[in-house]
Formats: C-alpha cells, structure tokens, sequence
C-alpha cells in the first residue's frame, strides 16, 4: 500500500482553505509521509512569512491517506 500526502492553505479571516495540494511523491508508510508533511507544512509557513500569516490567520492543516493510485515512488 502506498500513502499520498495532501495539504490545504487555510485562512481564519476568509473562513475558507484553497484546493488541495498533492503531494508529488507517495510514501511506503505513514510515518514518512507524516514526517514529510511535518517539514513541508513549515517550510511553507515560513515561506508565507509572519506578516501575511497574522494578517489573515493562515495555516496549514494536511493529512495522509491511503493511496488509491498503484505503482508510484
């Protein structure tokens, strides 16, 4: 079974999140894929930067799931 990682880029003030974002590489077990989610979601929050995350409330929420493609890396 592979596991695909799924983010979303939410905002508190406009109450809504943007279309999920899939992760390009699916992952042999969850343990790496929540690793990988871990990292990139704070990458990605320190790309964003703390201005435009405390004007508009912004986070990042993602999950991992079990893949319903086969044969990936």
């Amino acid at each position: 079974m592979k596991v695909a990682l799924a983010f979303l880029l939410c905002s508190y003030v406009a109450e809504s999140c943007l279309p999920p974002h899939i992760h390009p590489v699916e992952f042999d077990n969850e343990y790496d894929c929540l690793m990988v989610g871990y990292s990139e979601s704070l990458k990605k929050i320190e790309e964003i930067g703390p201005e435009d995350v405390n004007q508009y409330g912004m986070y990042i929420k993602f999950g991992c799931y079990e893949s319903t493609t086969q044969n990936k890396t």
